[in-house]
């Protein structure tokens, strides 16, 4: 490498000072393709793609508002009472194939107690609460176990 640089140098003044112009242009023009290819073709390409992706984003949020404004408002229910709570909460868990021990707690909600629920069982339970019923799970105590079944205990409102 050190022998090399002095050679280009003797070869450069080796040249007429035309033949110096057009090789400095020849490597300019390289340079500046390099550039368009490596650079400005990626960026420009980027910039395209991207306006593409927000148009399709802009569309699918409009699906959506359409959608939900097609949707009949959600009235409020009234406050089910502690039996009914409880009621459910049996039916769900027999459904569900889940033993759980129901009591009252001191906030005016239902305590359940699942030792020994599998994950399915248990989050299956809890959303069939939610979605047939319209029982609110209020707080949901888990604790895994060495078996992979979990011990839970948390507290329902209606």
């Amino acid at each position: 490498m050190n022998r090399m640089i002095p050679s280009m140098g003797l070869w450069w003044d080796g040249r007429s000072v035309r033949e110096q112009r057009m090789l400095a242009a020849m490597g300019l023009l390289v340079a500046a393709v390099l550039v368009w290819l490596l650079v400005l073709r990626p960026a420009c390409a980027w910039r395209e793609a991207a306006a593409e992706r927000r148009v399709e984003a802009t569309a699918a949020l409009a699906r959506i508002e359409t959608g939900l404004a097609g949707r009949a408002p959600v009235e409020a229910k009234a406050a089910m009472a502690l039996a009914d709570v409880e009621q459910a909460a049996r039916t769900a868990a027999e459904a569900g194939g889940l033993a759980v021990t129901l009591s009252v707690d001191g906030e005016g909600g239902l305590a359940f107690d699942a030792p020994g629920a599998t994950s399915a069982a248990l989050f299956g339970w809890l959303a069939a609460l939610k979605s047939e019923y319209g029982v609110e799970t209020r707080a949901v105590t888990v604790v895994e176990n060495a078996d992979a079944t979990l011990d839970v205990t948390g507290s329902l409102a209606g």
